[in-house]
């Protein structure tokens, strides 16, 4: 019954705001939160793939599959495809530069990140 006299002090118009607006916030900080994770990912393992490409150390190479797992609790099928490529093509120059350019495409749509290729401006 306490309910009641609430819903009459303060109107049913605005206890229906104020989830509305609970809500929202809500979604928007899990929204910002997978957002965060997933830039976190795709940095570590871009860091990680330019270690490798110049080291070219057994090290390297597991800091770089380290990071693609880490792509894979994270990132959609399309950015996880273009990482696969990316290994696939590792004796291939030509096969590797459509690959770069696969991946490119795959993480500036998983992040938002407007652009038509390279030297757009954002």
């Amino acid at each position: 019954m306490i309910l009641l006299p609430l819903l009459t002090a303060f109107g049913l118009g605005s206890v229906i705001t104020v989830l509305i607006q609970a809500a929202v916030a809500q979604l928007a900080q899990k929204s910002g939160r997978s957002f965060e994770e997933r830039k976190a990912a795709y940095v570590g393992l871009l860091e990680a793939y330019q270690r490798a490409a110049v080291e070219g150390t057994d090290a390297a190479a597991k800091e770089f599959a380290y990071w693609q797992m880490r792509c894979d609790l994270v990132a959609p099928e399309d950015v996880r495809v273009g990482i696969a490529r990316i290994v696939e093509t590792n004796d291939d120059p030509g096969g590797r530069a459509v690959a770069h350019e696969s991946l490119k495409l795959a993480l500036r749509a998983n992040l938002g990140i407007a652009g038509k290729g390279r030297g757009a401006a954002n």
